[in-house]
């Protein structure tokens, strides 16, 4: 194929080799002629694109937007064939299913999250890791493979005269020539879409989960049922995923009513005695209809102390008989944890009590809960910074006593001590944010803003799961809704974190600005805004 021209007007197969997105033509390339390469596939053709470097391309630019992959670091040594009668998969497979041909690095570069394909041939039963996967676009398909059969390398780059690639590579060919034959033809079988990685695949024995319950205040005015979803689907999974705490990011609910937090408390009910949980209040969860003009709040008359008091792990709270400034202990994965969930706006000596409590337990991972500290730009909020945007910033609001924003936070509590996370909601935009600082000791902590309120359904039940591996240091970030029973595949949304490393980048600051909810049919104390 030209590398200088659009590849209309071509039939047949487009081939990209292993490793042709380091080609120095390759960007320029996809940048001009990524949508032409779907239009080709539209017309009846066919695409390939085999193993390329997660580092380089993550995700497949010429993707139409219905479908969806993204490359991953896993190596896989097994071949597990899970469309037995597709043609690709045709003379190597086993009675169990299993490739005929074994050896290391068989799947190289798999994939972590796909949307819309076929899985033909995966590194285990799940579909987890992808290693050769089919999508329909037109007329056409798609085929992404995680093998290099194509570049004869072992693991030191250099060449490899192992029988297996050999054997392996000329199956694969003359399955593909067959397979080109056929969708031309248009005698193709028809794709059979393989879910996403379903729950019971996707948890690694070992690991334990911290989940994330971001801004159900839409829930509770107009869904309260999508609200008991979330809080059912974390009571059914509490011991087969090891979820050790639920931490809600406040705005419970949206205009501090009793209808409203009736159906908030009997949602957050059906986790006790099953799962332990910090609430925050964010906030529409204070003053008149919620517009955070005073510290009046029903929290506390729906989620009495006494009751919350008796759940293990809760430490104590910052004010007698109130849950608005509490902290809460608990212990996975061989270390000891601490959570301190602060309100809306923390106050002075709000901080002064958080750093006390931090001070008392220094051999303790923090996490800081909040409902606005991140901004969706990844920055924190920050009320001197005339540049970058602050909207919805803590100090814009008639809230009394005083209040800190994210900055403010960081420097008076969080870099002072061993906080791991912070956690918060409020924001809109897209609704996420993620950055990691060292504090003053050279920990990390990793800051993270989920929200969702903006979906349809005031968020589709979307929640936030951190699955936590036996190492100790790797943690994967899951946006999971019980309502799909899917996983939402943005790079911003599932991603791969190690506590002890910062992203060799830190994330594009997004230049947000303000969004409108979709239903802007709504009445104006039923939409989400801040």
């Amino acid at each position: 194929m030209p590398k200088d021209s659009s590849p209309w007007g071509l039939s047949g197969l487009v081939f990209i080799g292993s490793f042709a997105s380091e080609d120095p033509a390759y960007q320029p390339y996809m940048k001009k002629y990524a949508k032409d390469l779907y239009k080709f596939v539209d017309d009846g053709n066919v695409l390939v694109q085999m193993t390329q470097a997660d580092q380089t391309e993550d995700r497949p630019p010429f993707l139409p937007t219905t479908l969806e992959a993204r490359r991953c670091d896993i190596d896989s040594a097994k071949l597990h064939v899970l469309s037995t009668g597709h043609t690709l998969a045709q003379g190597f497979i086993k009675a169990d299913g299993t490739a005929q041909v074994t050896g290391d690095r068989l799947g190289w570069e798999t994939f972590d999250r796909h949307g819309g394909f076929e899985v033909v041939i995966s590194s285990d039963a799940y579909a987890s890791h992808p290693i050769l996967m089919e999508g329909a676009y037109g007329q056409g398909r798609i085929v992404l493979a995680a093998m290099h059969v194509d570049k004869r390398i072992d693991a030191d780059g250099k060449p490899s005269a192992e029988e297996h690639l050999d054997r392996l590579g000329q199956r694969f060919a003359k399955n593909l020539l067959q397979h080109v034959q056929d969708v031309e033809a248009r005698r193709a079988v028809p794709i059979q879409v393989t879910p996403a990685p379903r729950v019971q695949g996707s948890f690694i024995e070992g690991s334990w989960t911290l989940a994330l319950l971001p801004d159900t205040q839409v829930y509770s005015v107009r869904f309260p049922g999508l609200f008991s979803a979330q809080t059912a689907w974390l009571r059914a999974h509490a011991k087969q995923r090891n979820i050790q705490y639920v931490l809600h990011l406040g705005d419970i609910t949206n205009n501090n009513t009793r209808k409203e937090w009736e159906r908030a408390a009997e949602s957050m009910q059906l986790l006790d005695g099953h799962v332990p949980y910090a609430i925050v209040g964010g906030n529409h969860d204070y003053g008149p209809s919620g517009d955070a003009s005073t510290r009046d709040t029903l929290l506390n008359e729906y989620f009495p102390y006494e009751k919350t008091a008796a759940m293990p792990g809760f430490g104590g709270a910052f004010e007698a008989g109130k849950l608005d400034n509490t902290y809460h202990l608990f212990e996975a994965g061989g270390q000891k944890w601490i959570v301190l969930a602060l309100e809306w706006g923390p106050r002075d000596e709000t901080i002064a009590w958080a750093n006390d409590v931090m001070t008392k337990h220094p051999d303790h991972k923090g996490i800081l809960v909040t409902h606005a500290y991140l901004f969706s730009n990844s920055r924190r909020y920050d009320a001197t910074d005339k540049v970058n945007p602050n909207h919805w910033n803590p100090h814009h609001y008639r809230t009394p006593g005083g209040v800190n924003d994210g900055q403010e936070l960081w420097d008076k509590l969080v870099r002072k001590h061993n906080f791991v996370f912070t956690f918060n909601g409020h924001v809109l935009n897209d609704g996420t944010g993620y950055r990691a600082d060292p504090n003053d000791t050279g920990q990390l902590v990793h800051q993270m803003l989920a929200n969702y309120q903006m979906r349809e359904l005031g968020g589709e039940a979307y929640l936030r799961l951190l699955e936590f591996d036996p190492d100790g240091n790797t943690v994967h970030v899951l946006a999971y809704s019980p309502l799909h029973d899917r996983y939402m595949l943005e790079q911003d949304q599932s991603f791969t974190i190690r506590l002890d490393q910062a992203p060799a980048e830190q994330p594009e600051m997004k230049e947000s600005v303000p969004s409108q909810p979709k239903d802007q049919a709504a009445s104006a104390a039923l939409v989400p805004t801040k």
